[in-house]
């Protein structure tokens, strides 16, 4: 059965770290992904990367329509994906799981070309554009260690500075992991 992994969030050191590549044949891969995929929904996300659960693995999970009236759950799991091209651009809100409370505008391309394995280790090349192509550049940025706080203007940064220094300030040892109320302790 899966379980819901604790989600790190600012202030915590690996979410500014280039995750390694994962090995496709990791016996830890069996369990890991149906608990990301799993912490994805059960967290209200999109789009969820390992070094969000504090994992050192270039894998992130994505079902970018799920929430829509109608959409059935339909999770995909990207292993050591690359953007290949980027063209366009869009503007948008996004916030982050592990940036909770703060949402900014981000400027990002329009639509991209990326490829990425599957679990079953099939290489898949594909395009994406609009709000599918944001998730994907969002989630691949947190396996370069970027979150998207670090994509928004000076100016817009100053309107949440106060509480990213919050954030980060209870981190303990480099690692920071948002409790939920319904958490076991």
């Amino acid at each position: 059965m899966a379980k819901i992994l604790p989600i790190r969030i600012y202030g915590d050191e690996i979410l500014r770290k280039k995750l390694k590549e994962a090995d496709l044949k990791d016996p830890f891969l069996k369990q890991y992904l149906p608990d990301l995929i799993h912490t994805m929904y059960e967290r209200d996300g999109v789009g969820l990367a390992s070094s969000q659960v504090g994992v050192d693995l270039r894998i992130f999970v994505m079902d970018p329509w799920w929430a829509r009236e109608e959409e059935q759950k339909n999770p995909r799991v990207l292993i050591n994906p690359e953007i290949h091209d980027r063209q366009g651009e869009q503007i948008g809100e996004e916030g982050c799981l592990s940036v909770p409370d703060i949402f900014a505008n981000v400027n990002r391309a329009l639509k991209i070309s990326y490829s990425y394995y599957t679990p079953e280790g099939e290489h898949i090349q594909a395009e994406a554009e609009g709000y599918e192509a944001v998730v994907i550049q969002h989630e691949y940025d947190h396996l370069n260690g970027v979150l998207f706080t670090d994509r928004v203007s000076t100016l817009a940064k100053l309107k949440f500075k106060m509480k990213l220094k919050s954030m980060a300030a209870l981190a303990r040892d480099g690692v920071n992991i948002m409790q939920y109320p319904e958490d076991p302790q």
